[in-house]
């Protein structure tokens, strides 16, 4: 059962009793927890596996960028913030009857009725990331969030947890689409397939052949060519710019030299 409570300006949802819900924010708040390993520490997200005295392993996830955003922190003014969304789908998955972890507390900080700053902790989920071995397990619970009208969101192998023959999804946000449900459905499992192609042998036959299906696996793989090609595009602009920088300097430098030689000729 979820309770709300405001703390330290910051409102929380949380599954845990008060008191343990305070420490926890606590220790996030005064940066006093323990990283026990940290997975993710860009500008995008901060995620770290941690440990609490009451709390002996958690991951906890901060979400940079989504806070940072103008444009996601007007959104806000109309809906929940990323942590919040976050804490509702695990909530909402576990109630459909799917595996993962525990949600712990979600908290956001707002500022003229924007989210600010927010943090999202669940419990650490023992297991191992989805091998091409599990495929047929990962794609049977996949295709049974579909059958649902769900969506995970970036349902690479990574992104599946398989612990004493169970799948646990984890590192999602379900979303259920009120257009285009069954493309969505489909652009999904096309994404799905990048990392575990072998998935496409448990697609029934007839959705295999379907022109939708067909469809939104090609334009799935658009899409990822076209990143590709974004991403190596920048990083090639990125080191052009840093060899442009370097031999401006170079050359500042050489002509410095010269005006220093000069001037030593000089007296």
């Amino acid at each position: 059962m979820t309770t709300r409570l405001h703390y330290r300006g910051y409102s929380v949802a949380t599954s845990l009793p008060d008191p343990a819900a305070k420490e926890l924010m606590d220790s996030f708040l005064d940066n006093s927890y323990e990283k026990i390993k940290i997975i993710k520490d860009n500008k995008h997200n901060f995620v770290a596996q941690a440990q609490t005295p009451s709390l002996p392993n958690v991951i906890v996830k901060q979400p940079r960028k989504r806070n940072s955003r103008r444009w996601e922190r007007f959104l806000t003014l109309f809906r929940p913030g990323e942590a919040v969304r976050i804490y509702n789908s695990h909530l909402k998955l576990l109630e459909l009857g799917f595996n993962c972890p525990e949600p712990l507390l979600a908290a956001e900080q707002q500022r003229a009725g924007m989210v600010r700053d927010s943090v999202v902790a669940y419990r650490f989920q023992e297991g191992r990331s989805a091998r091409g071995e599990d495929t047929e397990l990962v794609s049977y619970e996949l295709q049974r969030l579909h059958q649902k009208g769900y969506t995970r969101g970036d349902p690479k192998a990574l992104n599946f947890i398989v612990h004493d023959g169970s799948v646990y999804f984890i590192d999602f946000k379900l979303a259920r689409p009120s257009w285009f449900r069954k493309h969505s459905i489909r652009m999904e499992y096309a994404h799905f397939l990048h990392t575990m192609p072998e998935g496409i042998r448990y697609l029934p036959p007839k959705e295999q052949h379907s022109p939708g299906f067909l469809f939104a696996a090609w334009l799935r793989r658009t899409v990822s060519n076209l990143k590709k090609k974004k991403r190596i595009w920048r990083e090639t602009t990125q080191n052009r710019t840093r060899k442009l920088k370097i031999t401006r300097r170079a050359v500042w430098v050489i002509v410095g030299a010269i005006f220093m030689y000069q001037a030593f000729l000089s007296t």
